[in-house]
């Protein structure tokens, strides 16, 4: 049976701006099945519990990821991850067990379909641990989605109204319904791109501007179900899914129930970067007489169940790891929670007014979480200066001032004012332990105040938490995250983002102490040969001219300049362009390459000039070229110390807090590369 629909339909006109506009694109462009799409109750159940368990990793104590920069804009990463199949629940292990084995399926990590090397999973033993292949992962996922469905529209509030799209998609015009199954499995299995737009047949035929009953049908039931107007609650939840399942892969593997402890690692794909900074930029690192930075950071996301995550970095030998900094966004969640509570209380303050006692409880709850925000981040700024005073050029404590004592009336006025800083929540927390802060609710608290602090909680970033790097090697670097003892947000099952910053160097004995020495080598050459041509050191300062400048053999001058030149660069080992060591090392080669153009110019004017005043200002010019240039490599060595001395990495990854309580008031800057994995752990 079928529905009939005159003229053309609103819904196939519309414009493809929603979550669901892939599925939409399929539902016009599929050929309309004649039978339902039939998979197993099993498989169905099988891809719920697979995509459950794949969104929360609840099984997944620990989680490290082993990274090494193979050159500009690649990546390599290593995974390994703790299983405890005791933390699945009876119910899921009942649905993950392998028919004929006493093993389960379990998903260990997703990564995006873009990436098509294979992954090799391996165990403690080095041993290949069996895995299912990714067709058969993506049918359970589409029998799955296709279940979901089916319970979407029967649990629908409107599927007893005859009249309605959702009943006739339930109970007469199923063959709507079966479309949009056969649209789902095939975004499943086929996956989505990444871009705006689909591209179908449609795109390349000229058809009549006429509807279809059965797709505009499966369309208006598409619309029923997830309306844009405060349909989020349905809307939002089925989005995110259908476009994690298309664009990702489930990695699952086979594990038997004899050992319920595993140890597996395996080789994620190559990451590229996302990105490159503004040319301008890239210029003026370049060419500027500045000590170069490397600057690179790193983006992923981890299961908030997990206990502990190690994040180790490697580099080139040749290469130094300057900073090395984790932050994350554990606390975030929570930030926001207590923002939303600030603006409430706030609202509400007139009316709690007659209820003294009511409104003093809810003061009390959001002092005790201020506190805590106080309390958890002082600990991590005294872990980050621990760190700087463990760099070979300690940023000790006494580039900053000594924070302020702050009495509990100067405390409120602050909190009042929107001054969440560091150590304005530090003295809070000071203050609240000792029993200072009583009666908030007679206090300047009580009332609009609490939205400046709302405000300026967002403002510091006070849920974003840091972990400093405890690797004593220059080229490594290893940051260790553990979850706090007492979660803030229990009922949250997002995952924690979390950055990372690295800035890379070329440390002592770098290349410009080499470039340095050879450049004062090819001075002091020149000044040696005019010194010799003219009998002595007058024609550096006078303007007289001396006679018989130009040499009598012009060609054994001629030899010196060109080969001493070329026997100092061809000692200087200089790498490719392409590598990291190379873009370090990009304003050193301009010049060396600078201070031998110098010397082969003069060889040439050498061979070629023939008059005494000419050579003598030749010979000038070309000596205080390399004396330029030799400031420039000076001019590098200091830029160098200064950078190594700077106390916050200049980058908006960085929380604003640590910022402010270092008082760093540059400008954050771009990075050189950023990788971003969040989604493929």
């Amino acid at each position: 049976m079928t529905v009939h629909l005159r003229g053309q339909s609103a819904v196939a006109e519309r414009a493809g701006n929603g979550p669901l506009d892939h599925l939409r694109t399929l539902v016009r462009a599929l050929p309309v099945p004649t039978a339902p799409m039939t998979f197993p109750s099993r498989e169905a159940a099988l891809g719920l519990a697979l995509m459950d368990l794949s969104f929360r990793l609840d099984h997944l104590p620990r989680l490290s990821e082993h990274l090494t920069l193979m050159d500009r804009g690649h990546m390599s990463r290593v995974i390994s991850v703790d299983v405890d199949l005791d933390l699945i629940s009876g119910r899921l292990r009942d649905t993950l067990m392998v028919p004929g084995d006493a093993a389960l399926w379990v998903p260990v990590s997703r990564y995006s379909r873009r990436d098509l090397a294979p992954a090799v999973i391996r165990d403690s033993n080095g041993e290949v641990v069996p895995r299912l292949s990714h067709r058969d992962a993506n049918r359970v996922t589409a029998a799955a989605f296709v279940k979901l469905l089916f319970m979407l529209i029967s649990a629908h509030d409107d599927v007893s109204d005859q009249a309605g799209p959702i009943h006739q998609l339930r109970h007469t015009h199923q063959r709507s319904r079966w479309l949009i199954e056969a649209a789902i499995t095939e975004l499943v299995m086929v996956g989505s791109p990444v871009g705006p737009r689909m591209h179908t047949p449609l795109d390349h035929a000229d058809l009549p501007g006429t509807s279809h009953p059965v797709r505009d049908l499966a369309l208006l039931g598409l619309d029923a179900l997830f309306p844009d107007a405060g349909g989020d609650r349905l809307l939002i939840p089925f989005a995110r899914l259908l476009q994690l399942a298309t664009r990702q892969y489930i990695l699952v593997a086979q594990l038997g129930l004899d050992r319920p402890r595993r140890f597996l690692s395996w080789e994620a794909p190559l990451l590229p970067a996302q990105h490159r900074p503004a040319p301008l930029q890239t210029l003026a690192k370049n060419v500027l007489p500045v000590n170069r930075e490397f600057v690179v950071e790193y983006e992923t996301e981890i299961p908030r169940s997990v206990k502990a995550y190690h994040l180790t970095l490697e580099v080139r030998q040749e290469i130094s790891v300057r900073r090395f900094l984790m932050a994350s966004d554990v606390d975030e969640e929570f930030v926001e929670v207590l923002a939303q509570d600030l603006e409430s209380v706030a609202r509400r303050a007139e009316r709690l007014g007659d209820h003294h006692k009511l409104l003093e409880l809810e003061m009390q709850g959001i002092a005790s979480r201020l506190a805590e925000l106080g309390r958890r981040r002082l600990v991590d700024l005294a872990s980050y200066e621990a760190y700087l005073a463990r760099l070979p050029i300690p940023v000790g404590p006494g580039s900053v001032p000594p924070p302020p004592r702050l009495t509990a009336d100067q405390v409120i006025a602050a909190l009042s004012a929107g001054d969440c800083s560091l150590d304005v929540l530090a003295a809070f927390c000071a203050h609240y332990a000792a029993d200072r802060m009583q009666h908030l609710a007679r206090s300047g608290l009580a009332g609009p105040a609490l939205l400046n602090i709302a405000a300026g909680l967002r403002a510091a970033q006070v849920g974003r938490d840091v972990t400093t790097d405890n690797d004593p090697r220059e080229h490594g670097a290893h940051a260790h995250w553990r979850r706090p003892s007492v979660e803030l947000s229990p009922q949250s099952t997002e995952p924690v983002r979390v950055f990372a910053f690295m800035a890379l160097a070329d440390e002592a004995p770098a290349l410009i102490e080499n470039i340095t020495r050879m450049v004062a080598g090819l001075a002091l050459v020149v000044l040696a040969i005019g010194t010799l041509l003219s009998g002595g050191v007058a024609w550096l300062y006078s303007s007289a001219v001396s006679a018989n400048f130009v040499p009598a053999q012009a060609d054994a001058v001629v030899a010196v300049l060109l080969l001493v030149p070329g026997l100092l660069l061809a000692r200087l080992d200089l790498p490719s362009t392409k590598s990291v060591l190379g873009q370090l090392h990009k304003f050193q080669r301009m010049l060396a390459a600078a201070s031998v153009a110098v010397t082969t110019a003069l060889a040439i004017a050498v061979g070629t000039v023939q008059s005494d005043r000419e050579m003598t200002r030749l010979f000038q010019v070309a000596l205080a070229a390399l004396i330029v240039i030799l400031v420039c490599c000076l001019c590098e060595f200091y830029a160098r110390r200064i950078h190594r001395s700077s106390s916050v990495p200049r980058s908006t990854r960085v929380p604003r807090w640590l910022r402010d309580a270092r008082r760093a008031g540059q400008r954050p800057v771009e990075p050189d590369d950023f990788f971003d994995a969040r989604g493929e752990v």
